[in-house]
């Protein structure tokens, strides 16, 4: 069993993709923020490469945790710095697609990120892979950009750090732990006084 999201300002087009591909083994959820699930399945390789060098350094399940969690952080606030919606992220496009990518040997990002964990060199893991890993090129890109817009991303600094210019990944998590402590959650729902009831409701936006 499996399932996915699709993503379109169209209700009826939705409706008829979801239609179409729903089985009884294959469950298709719908949005209507297609640049946050756009987001969500491109910033998800970066974070898997993280992953696979921490497996490959024996890091434990507390680390890994925290990694994903913070991760899943990272992602949200260059996605709504964008222009998406944060609670996009609490589903398949964005919790969903993190955990199994960052978890799964199978990945392509997670592989290259397990050999640079090893000690090999970025084009060493590359060229053993034999296949595309989206990941890096994608944290070339989102590190410039999030340098461009002033967007709080430690991870996605550290590890172009690692990736780019070799810096020793120990050096580089002491400095992360050592950084400024951010929230732990930043997007709240905000509550408004509903007009007629004078009873509270909570909105999403």
């Amino acid at each position: 069993m499996a399932a996915t999201v699709i993503a379109s300002q169209d209700e009826a087009l939705r409706t008829r993709i979801q239609q179409l591909l729903h089985s009884p083994y294959f469950r298709v959820y719908a949005s209507t923020d297609t640049y946050g699930v756009e987001l969500g399945g491109t910033l998800k390789n970066i974070y898997a490469i993280a992953a696979g060098m921490s497996a490959a350094l024996g890091m434990g399940e507390n680390t890994k945790s925290m990694l994903m969690t913070r991760s899943l952080a990272e992602m949200s606030r260059f996605a709504v710095s964008m222009g998406a919606n944060p609670m996009t992220f609490l589903g398949l496009a964005g919790v969903g697609d993190l955990i199994v990518t960052c978890m799964s040997p199978l990945s392509r990002n997670y592989r290259v990120g397990y050999a640079l964990g090893e000690g090999k060199t970025l084009d060493e893991a590359v060229s053993a892979l034999g296949e595309v890993a989206e990941g890096v090129n994608t944290l070339r890109q989102v590190r410039d950009k999030a340098a461009e817009m002033d967007i709080y991303m430690p991870l996605v600094s550290g590890l172009y750090e690692v990736v780019f210019t070799g810096a020793p990944v120990s050096e580089v998590a002491r400095n992360m732990m050592v950084n400024v402590q951010s929230s732990d959650v930043e997007f709240v729902l905000p509550r408004h006084e509903c007009a007629v009831t004078g009873t509270e409701k909570t909105e999403v936006k």
